[in-house]
């Protein structure tokens, strides 16, 4: 197998045109889930970063469970297992958001969730930088 083939097998469900509406819906749903935040719940600093955050991992989960039920009970078993823990909400966030990657990667969708990433990232760093701004 050459490395196109790889690459065509990582890509899941998808072909190589959904790559950018996964970054598109990715990037509007935080926007989104902020705005609500912020102008909806009157959220500041902090916690409407987190909301966004939120937003935006929904939205990935969403984007990978697509049509596929085995993946939506996945990811349904981690967000349950997410809610069973005992812990901060910025630990719940971070921990849903790598099972996430993780079950995307697992499913074959390896070339999405690292495209995903870039962006995803970007909102990571945002909504949990450390603030004093609470």
């Amino acid at each position: 197998m050459d490395l196109k083939g790889v690459i065509a097998d990582q890509l899941g469900h998808f072909s190589p045109y959904d790559i950018p509406e996964v970054l598109f819906v990715l990037l509007t749903s935080a926007l989104f889930g902020y705005v609500a935040a912020v102008f909806g719940a009157r959220e500041q600093g902090e916690e409407a970063r987190r909301m966004a955050l939120w937003a935006g991992v929904a939205a990935l989960a969403t984007a990978l469970v697509r049509s596929q039920l085995p993946i939506a009970v996945l990811m349904l078993a981690i967000a349950v297992l997410v809610g069973k823990r005992a812990s901060s909400a910025r630990d719940d966030g971070l921990f849903f958001s790598v099972l996430v990657i993780g079950v995307g990667c697992g499913s074959g969708a390896t070339v999405v969730v690292g495209s995903a990433m870039i962006p995803f990232l970007l909102i990571m760093r945002w909504a949990l930088k450390p603030g004093r701004d609470k």
